[in-house]
């Protein structure tokens, strides 16, 4: 038995998109809730995403499954990669994914988020033509601006819980390639 893991990438990239789009559909159900956490009423959320990105939603629900999935393969791809990010365990790999959800949540969402969606939603409001929602709506998206810190919050908190899974997937399915690799305190 040899005390070293051999890298097989082709191998780590199935298992990235696996629990990429597990994680993802963990996390569906958090997202269509998106609306009730807002006080919105049922859509409205989604029909500003919508107009924002000038993006169909099911189309958008396949970019978000597709992203997931590229997230997975690059968070697994790292681990392989790198000694001190491998997933030996499960609990490391619950601790790495938590981190790497945290970066996602900087590096996208935020940016996607203050530069795209808040000023689309101003401009829905603010527009001299508001055809496209309906006055319940337009107070709804109201709440949405003024409840900003909230939506950030709970966005960071969905990109955790989003890693947290990637992560402890990854550590069931990869933990036994590093069964026998030497390891300090038997977590890292």
């Amino acid at each position: 038995m040899s005390s070293e893991y051999v890298s097989n990438s082709k191998d780590t990239i199935k298992v990235g998109i696996t629990v990429g789009l597990v994680a993802c559909v963990a996390l569906f159900a958090s997202l269509m809730s998106i609306d009730q956490q807002l006080g919105l009423q049922n859509g409205v959320f989604f029909k500003t995403l919508e107009h924002a990105f000038g993006v169909d939603p099911v189309l958008a629900i396949f970019i978000g499954f597709c992203g997931a999935a590229i997230i997975g393969i690059i968070y697994n791809l790292v681990s392989d990669k790198w000694r001190t990010f491998r997933i030996i365990t499960p609990t490391k790999g619950i601790l790495t994914g938590a981190v790497t959800g945290a970066i996602v949540f900087g590096l996208v969402f935020v940016p996607l988020h203050t530069g795209v969606l808040i000023p689309a939603v101003e401009a829905n409001i603010f527009s001299s033509e508001p055809d496209d929602f309906l006055s319940e709506e337009i107070s709804a998206l109201k709440h949405v601006l003024i409840n900003n810190t909230h939506v950030l919050w709970y966005g960071a908190f969905m990109h955790v819980i989003f890693g947290s899974i990637l992560g402890l997937m990854s550590g069931f399915v990869v933990s036994e390639r590093y069964r026998t690799v030497k390891r300090i305190r038997s977590f890292w």
